[in-house]
C-alpha cells in the first residue's frame, strides 16, 4: 500500500475481463501499476503545485463564520537514465507535500453555548474537555514520497529489477472523525510510514519458456492519537460528539514478506502459465479502542441532567500480536483456437493459515474461464467467470484475540445504572472494572470459512470510427461468507409495552421503544453479558451495466465517457456491522452501503487550434446518492450492538440516501517549448469549479421521540468546495 508518485507510474491496468487464475488474494477486482523504467537517454522533470485559501470557496455546511485559512505546496522531481549503457538503468522520483490550514464546524452554536455554560459552571468536573469548539481549529499535513527503480540486463536471457519505495505521512488535527458534528476534541492526528523493497528476476529458458521470480519485503508503522486522550466520549444523539472517541489512540506495525514464481511456456496454439506464491503478514499492535469509554445521551437535556442511556468501556491488555500466512497456486492455459477466438482456462487454490483459535478453511479451489471472440475487425466480444477467495481482515481477527475474556473484555451498562456511574465518576472514565458486571467478549465462529465471490462478466467493444470505440459491459458479483459481527448471547426479543417495560429493565420507555422488539437482561450464558461472534454469514449481490465511449488522441482531441447503472444489495457492509435483530438476519437485506445506482464520468483533453500550445482538460462526475442507515442514535432495543444498530420504527436498513453528486473539475495547460525534449507546463486547475454542494454524509440519527430531530437527514459533510490550484512542471 505504499503510495507512489505519479511521476513513477507509467501505466494503470484495470483487469476487468478474462479472470485469469494468476490473480488471487482478493475477492474484488485487480489493478496493476506499471512503474517507469530508465532508458539510454536521460529524462526527468521538476514540478510545483500550490493552493491558497484566497482563491478557494468556503464549505457551505460550516456554521463557523468567515473563510478558513489554507495553504498547500507540493514539490517534486523525477529522473531516469542509464548507469551502464544498454545494461543498467535507473528511475527515481521524490515528492514533498506540506499544507497548513483550519477546519470549521457544523455544530449548532446555541448547543455549544449551552454545553460550555454548563461546563464553565462546574458540571462534571472530571471531564477534561471544558470547551466545545465552533470556531476554526488548526489542521496540518505533511507527506514525503520517494521511490527508485533499477533494471539490470544481466545477459541475453536474464534481467533483474529492484525497486524501493518510501512514504511518510503525517496528519495533525484531522486524521479521523471529520464529520462536522464532531468537536475538535474527538478528532485526532495520524502518522503512517511505509517502506517496501521489491524485485524480480526474469529468465528465458530457450525458445518459448520464461520464468519470473518475485519477492517483496514491506513494513508499515501507523500511529493514531486523539486530541483528547483522557476523557470518555460524550455522544449526544444526533447533535454532537466530544471528548476522547471510542476508536483511536492505536499503534500498529505490519510486516509483509512475499515471494512468488511464475513459469510461462508456449506450445503450438497454447500459452501455459503456472505459479505459486507465499505471503506472510505479521501484526504487532496496541489497540485502545473503547478503553476510554463512551457515554450515550438521548438529548441535550439528558446530558445536562447527567443521565446517560448507556456506558461502555474496555479493560485489559491492549497489546495484540498475530500473524497469518497465505499460500496460493495456479495453472492457466491461454488457447488460441483460431485467429479470432481465444479461450482461457485455469484453476487456482488459496489457503490462509490463521492463528490457532480460528478455523482453518482448506477447501478453496477456484475455477476461472475467459473467452474473447472477434467476429470482425471492428468487434470484440469478451466473457468470463471465476471464483475469487478473499483474505481475512486483520482488524477483525485482532478483536477476537484481544477481547477474549482473559486478555481483555468490555463492560456495558444501561439505563439508571449508567446514570449512577456517570454521577459517581463526575463524568470521567471508570478506572477499574465494575464488580458484579458480567464481561462482554469477542469470539470467532468455530465454523468460520474464507470469504469469496462468484464473478461473471460479458461485454463487447466496437470500433465506431478511426480512434473511436464504444464498449458495453455487464458484471455480476456474488459475495459469499462475508464477515459480520453477531451478538450470540442474547435471548429472543419481545415486543415492548407499558405493561412489560419494567420487567425488561426499561423504566422510562421512549416513543421509539413502545411497540418495538426489545431484548431483555437475560442471557443464554449468564457468565457473559454479550458474546460478539466474528461470523461469516453475510452476503452481497452486485449487478451492473456500463457503457464507455473512448477516443484516442487524434486531431488534438481525446476523450472518454463512462456511464454505469448498477445495484448492490447485502445484509452487512462491513466486518463490524451488527444486525438490529440477530434472530432475524433476513430483515437486514437491503441496498448496500456501497450502492450507487447511477454514475457518469466524462473527461477530455483538447489542444486548442490556436497559437500558444494551450490545452483544456474538463472532468465531469455525476452520481446518484448512496444509502445511509437510519438509526435511533441510542441502543433503544438493548441489543448492546456497537456501532449502533437500532433503527427508528417503520424504517428499514439503509433506507436513507445522500443527495446527488455533481462535480466539474477543469484544467488549463499552457506549454512553453524550450528546445528539443524540453518544455515548461504552466497549469491552472479548478476542482468543483461551480462550487456545487455534494454531500458526503448526512445526519442519520432520528432520535428517541415520535418525530425526528431537527437535523435528521441533513447534510453534515460535503465533498470539497471549489479549490483553485496553480502548478508549474518542467520536463526534459
Amino acid at each position: 500500500r505504499t503510495e507512489l508518485s505519479p511521476e513513477e507510474v507509467q501505466e494503470y491496468q484495470v483487469v476487468n475481463n478474462g479472470l485469469s487464475a494468476e490473480y488471487g488474494g482478493a475477492s474484488g477486482g485487480s489493478i496493476n501499476v506499471v512503474t517507469r523504467t530508465g532508458a539510454n537517454a536521460v529524462r526527468g522533470d521538476a514540478f510545483l503545485y500550490a493552493q491558497n485559501a484566497v482563491f478557494n470557496a468556503q464549505d457551505p455546511l460550516e456554521t463557523t463564520r468567515g473563510k478558513p485559512d489554507f495553504r498547500r505546496y507540493r514539490v517534486g522531481s523525477s529522473r531516469g537514465g542509464p548507469i551502464i549503457k544498454d545494461r543498467l538503468f535507473f528511475h527515481a522520483a521524490f515528492e514533498q507535500e506540506s499544507n497548513v490550514g483550519q477546519i470549521g464546524s457544523d455544530i449548532n452554536p446555541s448547543l455549544a453555548l449551552a454545553i460550555n455554560s454548563s461546563l464553565a459552571a462546574g458540571a462534571f468536573p472530571r471531564l477534561n474537555t471544558r470547551q466545545i469548539t465552533t470556531s476554526f481549529a488548526p489542521v496540518a499535513r505533511a507527506e514525503t514520497e520517494a521511490s527508485g527503480k533499477l533494471n539490470y540486463q544481466i545477459d541475453s536471457r536474464n534481467s533483474l529489477t529492484l525497486r524501493y519505495a518510501f512514504t511518510n505521512n503525517r496528519v495533525a488535527g484531522n486524521a479521523f472523525n471529520t464529520t462536522m458534528l464532531d468537536d475538535a476534541s474527538v478528532r485526532g492526528s495520524g502518522f503512517t510510514k511505509d517502506n517496501v523493497v521489491a524485485g524480480s528476476l526474469v529468465s528465458a529458458y530457450g525458445s518459448g519458456s520464461v520464468g519470473d521470480f518475485r519477492f517483496e519485503a514491506a513494513t508499515r508503522r501507523a500511529v493514531l492519537r486523539t486530541n483528547d486522550a483522557s476523557d470518555p466520549e460524550i455522544d449526544i444523539d444526533g447533535l454532537i460528539d466530544f471528548g476522547r472517541p471510542y476508536a483511536g489512540n492505536t499503534r500498529r506495525t505490519e510486516d509483509h514478506y512475499q515471494t512468488s514464481y511464475t513459469y510461462l511456456k508456449t506450445k503450438g496454439h497454447h500459452l501455459w502459465k503456472a505459479g505459486a506464491t507465499v505471503n506472510h503478514v505479521s501484526l504487532d499492535a496496541t489497540l485502545l479502542d473503547g478503553f476510554g469509554g463512551v457515554y450515550l445521551f438521548g438529548s441535550l437535556a439528558d446530558f445536562m441532567a447527567g443521565t446517560p442511556d448507556q456506558f461502555r468501556q474496555a479493560f485489559g491488555t491492549p497489546a495484540v500480536s498475530l500473524s497469518v500466512t497465505s499460500f496460493g497456486g495456479f495453472i492457466q492455459d491461454h488457447w488460441s483456437i483460431t485467429r479470432r477466438l481465444t479461450l482461457d482456462l485455469g484453476v487456482r487454490y488459496d489457503f490462509e493459515h490463521l492463528p490457532s483459535i480460528f478455523n482453518q478453511d482448506k477447501n478453496n479451489f477456484s475455477p476461472r474461464i475467459g473467452l474473447a471472440w472477434s467476429p470482425s475487425s471492428k468487434l470484440v466480444v469478451r466473457a468470463g467467470y471465476g471464483i475469487f477467495f478473499d483474505r481475512y481482515v486483520l482488524a477483525n481477527l485482532a478483536r477476537a484475540i484481544q477481547m477474549n475474556g482473559s486478555q481483555g473484555f468490555e463492560q456495558v451498562i444501561d439505563g439508571s445504572a449508567a446514570a449512577k456511574l456517570f454521577a459517581a465518576t463526575a463524568g470521567g472514565l471508570q478506572a477499574t472494572p465494575l464488580a458484579g458486571t458480567a464481561p462482554s467478549v469477542y469470539r470467532p465462529d468455530p465454523r468460520m470459512e474464507t470469504p469469496y465471490s462468484l464473478q461473471a462478466n460479458a461485454g463487447a467493444e466496437y470500433l465506431l470510427a478511426k480512434d473511436l470505440t464504444f464498449r458495453a459491459d455487464y458484471l455480476f458479483v456474488r459475495g459469499v461468507k462475508l464477515p459480520r459481527t453477531l451478538n450470540v448471547n442474547l435471548l429472543p426479543p419481545v415486543a415492548l409495552t407499558l405493561a412489560n417495560a419494567a420487567g425488561l429493565g426499561i423504566l422510562n420507555p421512549t416513543a421509539q421503544q413502545i411497540g418495538s422488539e426489545v431484548f431483555g437482561p437475560g442471557r443464554q450464558n449468564p457468565a457473559f453479558d454479550d458474546v460478539y461472534q466474528i461470523a461469516d454469514s453475510a452476503s452481497s449481490t452486485y449487478n451492473g451495466v456500463s457503457f464507455t465511449i473512448n477516443r484516442r488522441l487524434s486531431n488534438d482531441v481525446e476523450f472518454s465517457g463512462s456511464y454505469t447503472i448498477s445495484k448492490v444489495t447485502d445484509d452487512a457492509s462491513d466486518f463490524d456491522e451488527q444486525p438490529q435483530n440477530p434472530f432475524n438476519l433476513a430483515a437486514e437485506r437491503a441496498l448496500s452501503r456501497q450502492n450507487q445506482q447511477q454514475r457518469l464520468v466524462f473527461n477530455a483533453l483538447w489542444n486548442l487550434p490556436i497559437p500558444g500550445d494551450i490545452e483544456l482538460a474538463p472532468l465531469i462526475t455525476l452520481g446518484s446518492g448512496r444509502p445511509i442507515d437510519p438509526l435511533v442514535g441510542l441502543d433503544s432495543n438493548r441489543s448492546e450492538a456497537y456501532p449502533l444498530s437500532a433503527r427508528p420504527l417503520g424504517l428499514g436498513r439503509n433506507s436513507l440516501k445522500t443527495p446527488v453528486t455533481a462535480i466539474l473539475d477543469f484544467g488549463v495547460v499552457k506549454t512553453v517549448n524550450l528546445g528539443e525534449h524540453r518544455h515548461l507546463d504552466l497549469i491552472t486547475q479548478a476542482f468543483n469549479l461551480f462550487n456545487h454542494t455534494s454531500a458526503a454524509a448526512i445526519n442519520s440519527f432520528f432520535g428517541v421521540g415520535a418525530v425526528p430531530l431537527p437535523g435528521y437527514g441533513h447534510s453534515i459533510q460535503a465533498f470539497t468546495p471549489r479549490i483553485i490550484q496553480f502548478a508549474a512542471n518542467f520536463e526534459y
